[in-house]
């Protein structure tokens, strides 16, 4: 790859992610996103759809790729939490699940997940999974909620 499509990798990373240079997310973010870019496996070719199995691309941890989201409320990060574990190929996950999760991103937690996870079911991101997770209820993301995090959280 010659210095030129390094430069061009690096104003489309820029335009992906946008927000200021200064804001440490943002530089998570298009770091995260330039070397996706450079492997060339982060934008499918015209016509291509991508797997719904797990990505090759997706962030070491889950606080990469929130960080890489735009993410307002405890109902997008649930929903984007749970986006990020089904790529990882460990979907459904039980309210413990989302527990550590929150805590692994150091984030404070909702009072009540049942609550918010209710919400989550009303807008159609998510589902309760069919089978039981080390016999409790587990949840996993929809179809929505996936068009969701790609098309909403991800602007």
């Amino acid at each position: 790859m010659d210095s030129k499509e390094i430069q061009n990798k690096i104003q489309q990373a820029k335009e992906l992610v946008g927000g200021t240079p200064e804001d440490p997310f943002t530089r998570i973010a298009f770091g995260e996103v330039f070397r996706l870019l450079i492997q060339e496996s982060f934008i499918p070719a015209a016509g291509e759809v991508k797997p719904k199995t797990k990505a090759a691309a997706l962030p070491s941890q889950v606080s990469e790729f929130l960080a890489q989201k735009n993410i307002k409320t405890h109902i997008d990060r649930v929903v984007a939490i749970l986006d990020y574990y089904r790529r990882s190929g460990e979907e459904p996950m039980t309210i413990a699940e989302l527990e550590d999760a929150y805590s692994s991103i150091r984030m404070k937690q909702p009072r009540n997940f049942s609550d918010l996870l209710a919400q989550c079911i009303r807008k159609g991101h998510v589902v309760e999974a069919k089978n039981k997770k080390d016999g409790k209820k587990a949840w996993q993301i929809t179809d929505t909620g996936e068009r969701y995090v790609e098309e909403e959280l991800g602007r």
